[in-house]
């Protein structure tokens, strides 16, 4: 019974983690140029934009 009670607790507890720490987002644009790169990504839950620049200098 212990056993059992404990299992039920680490498993909603690994759920719990999960959920939380998920990333949203979603990739809009990708572009890869000998030069550098471009990545933009939507967050699902709030909307917001996250632009990434990449320099290959």
């Amino acid at each position: 019974m212990k056993m059992k009670k404990l299992t039920l607790m680490l498993a909603t507890a690994l759920f719990a983690v999960g959920a939380v720490a998920c990333d949203r987002k979603e990739t809009v644009l990708d572009v890869d140029t000998p030069g550098g790169g471009m990545k933009v990504e939507k967050d699902k839950d709030t909307g917001a934009i996250d632009v990434e620049m990449d320099d290959k200098e």
